[in-house]
């Protein structure tokens, strides 16, 4: 129950509690007729043609007129003839009724038995031909009789009611599981822009890109999404609108730094000079992260295919290159997903770069379902504490102790991962990694199959 939405817990409600009325229609009307014949439960229509032909077999002319009499009324028609009817062979032929007859006759023996559909006035249509060939066609059975000739029955209203002589109610409540589903389409179709915004926002959340949601159903409804696409166009641009100054700002800073850099270069050789180096270094580090997170920010949907094993691979070479513990088990087949390789690759990148700064060593695989790709990430460090899991791939979030700003970095690294992986419309999250230390974990959508 808890994966089913509110229209499909209503509707299975109700089919419920309509299927549970029939079941105790059906049962209460069994049991009554069990106790009003003593035989127990039987199909009303054999039972009552098995019991006139038990009754016909030992009667005389008068008294067979005289029970004739008694069964014959609406619904029903029964007469002995001394002859096999002409039309015996004609019909459906309904060997379960036959069976039934069978087995409630205390003597069947040879006796010559056949039950066969007859057509109704009712033209069958072209939906549900059999089904509503047995709703409108009449049962007509003949059963040979021991003092001579054969009994004639013929059901003069709709077989199903009278082979199984349920009462009038139980085919009210039928109506009523169709009353049911009318009531159960329309209720869908009230909450149908409901799903619809609830999709945009979960989009919205992802991507930051507002996708207005059309505006239907009640007043109120329309009242929603329109305040909800009105919330989304304010919030994409504040967010973006603080992406952009951050860019805005590291870009311009750029060009004073330039300058810096080329007069420190004039200092004379000493330990200023060095200290005033690193901190120029720092300072470009610190805008290259901050240019980054602003690009992660206004990443759009894009269309490229990207295998994920070539990016990573490449990441990871480029970084054993350079002595850096880093080892990669990948798979031989591509895995293809659909987005950027630039950010893809940064993303990468970012990871593999905090794993070994504060871990020591970074193990990189791949992992890929029918679905979903997924690069995995492990280091040896001290692991992050399950409190601050999410916290850390906030902007500017750096932990301490092991996490300093002595060990370098601005706290930019993950945010830029954990941005990129949403634009790409997957996840990135962390774990302990067994044998201590922590796993980044990133599942992106892999592309469908042609």
């Amino acid at each position: 129950m808890r994966s089913l939405g509110l229209v499909w817990r209503v509707a299975l409600i109700v089919v419920a509690a309509l299927f549970v009325l029939q079941l105790v229609v059906a049962g209460v009307f069994y049991y009554d007729r069990s106790r009003a014949t003593q035989v127990g439960p039987r199909l009303p229509l054999p039972d009552q043609v098995a019991a006139l032909a038990t009754l016909l077999d030992h009667a005389t002319p008068e008294q067979q007129s005289l029970q004739l009499r008694a069964v014959n009324g609406l619904g029903l028609r029964a007469e002995v003839r001394q002859e096999v009817p002409s039309d015996l062979a004609g019909g459906r032929e309904l060997g379960r009724v036959e069976a039934a007859l069978r087995r409630y006759l205390p003597d069947p023996g040879d006796r010559q038995i056949s039950a066969r559909l007859i057509d109704g006035a009712v033209r069958v249509g072209i939906w549900f031909p059999r089904l509503r060939q047995y709703l409108d066609s009449r049962v007509e059975i003949v059963v040979s009789l021991a003092s001579g000739g054969y009994l004639v029955v013929e059901s003069s209203d709709q077989l199903v009611p009278r082979l199984f002589g349920l009462p009038t109610g139980f085919w009210a409540g039928v109506i009523g599981f169709v009353v049911a589903a009318i009531a159960i389409l329309a209720v869908i179709r009230e909450t149908l822009p409901l799903s619809r915004l609830a999709r945009a926002v979960e989009r919205f959340g992802t991507d930051l890109e507002p996708k207005p949601t059309r505006e239907s159903g009640a007043r109120e409804v329309r009242a929603l999404i329109r305040a909800v696409n009105q919330m989304q166009s304010r919030i994409a641009v504040l967010v973006k609108g603080r992406a952009f100054i951050i860019g805005a700002i590291a870009h311009d800073l750029r060009t004073y730094l330039t300058r810096l850099r080329l007069r420190v270069e004039t200092l004379p050789e000493g330990a200023m000079r060095e200290r005033a180096v690193r901190d120029v270094e720092g300072m470009n580090a610190l805008l290259e992260d901050a240019l980054s997170y602003a690009q992660a920010s206004f990443l759009g949907a894009e269309t490229q295919e990207v295998d994920l094993v070539s990016v990573v691979g490449r990441e990871c070479e480029d970084r054993s290159a350079a002595g850096m513990p880093v080892k990669a088990v990948l798979p031989a087949e591509p895995v293809l997903v659909r987005g950027s390789a630039a950010a893809l690759a940064r993303m990468v990148g970012n990871l593999v770069d905090n794993a070994v700064k504060y871990g020591n060593q970074a193990d990189v695989a791949i992992a890929a379902t029918a679905k979903e790709g997924e690069i995995l990430v492990e280091d040896r460090g001290p692991g992050i504490p399950a409190a601050e899991r999410e916290a850390i791939f906030e902007p500017f979030r750096r932990l301490e102790p092991s996490r300093n700003r002595s060990r370098g970095g601005a706290g930019l690294g993950l945010a830029i991962a954990h941005r990129v992986a949403e634009g790409h419309g997957g996840s990135i999250s962390v774990e302990d990694r067994p044998g201590g230390g922590a796993t980044f974990r990133v599942r992106l959508p892999r592309c469908a199959k042609a």
